[in-house]
């Protein structure tokens, strides 16, 4: 896939919610708000940059698939991804 340029138009809100998510997925010093409402803005996040290409390959980044999840976000993030990343069991990993 060639590097593209691709343009979004954002809110300084979700500007602030990509930069603080980048930056906490690459640094184990970075520490984040666990509330229900900051990760479903994330999750709303990526699902509104996923609109800009919706056939993305996420494949830095694996699901693990569950029977039951301790969170109420991963069922919706299985159902809004699945195509678009590689999912695993724990049996896998």
């Amino acid at each position: 896939m060639p590097d593209n340029n691709i343009t979004i138009e954002m809110t300084e809100k979700q500007l602030a919610t990509a930069i603080s998510g980048l930056l906490f997925s690459c640094s184990v010093n970075v520490v984040s708000n666990v509330n229900e409402e900051y990760q479903r803005e994330l999750l709303d996040l990526a699902c509104l940059l996923k609109t800009v290409r919706p056939d993305i390959k996420l494949q830095d980044i694996q699901f693990l698939k569950e029977d039951n999840y301790e969170d109420s976000l991963s069922q919706s993030i299985l159902e809004e991804f699945r195509p678009n990343l590689e999912i695993l069991t724990f049996d896998q990993v």
